[in-house]
């Protein structure tokens, strides 16, 4: 192969990387729908609503995300398909665009992936307003990008298209049992919401750090120092788990490393030529933690982070937002040193 057919082929592999964009791929009716994550600001169970007699049909009702109301959208209803009653798996997305707050509320939530914007395609022949940006195709499948703006503006302008039957019909499960989880589940994202509310501080002027393929953000309040594990002796202490990398003396004091990777439940992390120790800040605790290398300072508006602890309402699921088409974890530090695992340490 000539170096010319090489320098093309790369070439061409550089434009398609900057052509992508990421996207949030979620189900509703057996059918694949793309929403721009970064336009994503949270992923949640569906949970107990907040009700209005005034509400159009297509409103399933409204949570309070951040102290603002926003109704949840049922795009059956909007599309004019068949409406079902949801079940407990079903997930609400609660969406900001450059308009606007909204929600909608769909049968699962796919994946997070890059899709190359040359090749979405125009839907021709839309009815009623541009639901869509376009149709991606991907493996024999066809994905339809979601202009969120476009439908809410269709809904505001046509609510009286939509008139409500002073809710005589539930489309969601609303048995004893059911009506507990959601319950539960609207208390836990007032709890968690006021929480980020009081910590957005916390989250502007930081760097990341890479462990395998997966990036990592901390936020430099959370950091006392750098330090390069070279030739670094560390010194294995018996009987403790696996997780516990081992001792290492820097400066006259012994630091306990963390392995990240065991720690979240991964394999072993090896030490690499750029393996960093990022020693955390704190007097109460001598740790560090093991990066394969420190990546870059980054400043992050807060309104990027997504939340996807809230999907699985798993208290080890790990914050996570999107940047210039990376995806970064947020290591929330305190709640690392509230583990009890630590104690050993």
């Amino acid at each position: 192969m000539s170096n010319n057919l090489i320098l093309n082929e790369l070439n061409a592999l550089e434009t398609i990387k900057d052509n992508s964009e990421n996207y949030t791929l979620i189900e509703i009716n057996q059918r694949k729908y793309a929403i721009k994550t970064n336009e994503v600001l949270e992923i949640i169970k569906v949970m107990e609503l907040d009700y209005s007699h005034q509400m159009p049909s297509f409103v399933l009702g409204i949570i309070k995300f951040e102290q603002i109301p926003i109704g949840v959208i049922d795009l059956r209803e909007v599309f004019k398909k068949e409406r079902i009653v949801y079940d407990l798996s079903a997930k609400i997305i609660v969406i900001k665009t450059q308009k606007s707050y909204s929600a909608i509320i769909c049968d699962k939530v796919c994946d997070i992936t890059k899709l190359n914007k040359d090749i979405i395609q125009e839907i021709p022949y839309q009815q009623d307003a541009n639901f869509f940006d376009g149709l991606y195709s991907k493996n024999d499948e066809n994905i339809y990008i979601l202009n969120v703006d476009n439908i809410l503006d269709y809904t505001i302008k046509y609510a009286n298209k939509f008139e409500n039957q002073e809710n005589k019909i539930k489309y969601i499960v609303d048995d004893e049992e059911s009506k507990e989880v959601l319950k539960s589940r609207k208390d836990f994202l007032i709890k968690v919401t006021t929480e980020v509310q009081n910590q957005k501080a916390l989250y502007d002027s930081g760097v990341t750090f890479a462990i395998n393929d997966v990036k990592y953000y901390i936020n430099m309040a959370s950091v006392k120092e750098f330090y390069k594990v070279n030739n670094s002796k560390f010194i294995k202490v018996p009987n403790t788990e696996d997780y516990i990398f081992g001792l290492v003396n820097i400066k006259g004091e012994y630091i306990t490393v963390l392995d990240l990777r065991r720690f979240f439940n991964n394999s072993k992390t090896t030490l690499k030529e750029k393996s960093t120790i990022i020693i955390l800040n704190s007097e109460e605790f001598r740790l560090g933690i093991l990066a394969d290398e420190i990546c870059e300072s980054l400043d992050v508006d807060f309104d990027e982070i997504i939340q996807n602890r809230l999907q699985k309402q798993d208290e080890n699921k790990m914050m996570e937002f999107v940047k210039d088409n990376e995806i970064y974890q947020v290591l929330d530090v305190e709640k690392l040193f509230q583990d009890e695992r630590l104690t050993i340490a």
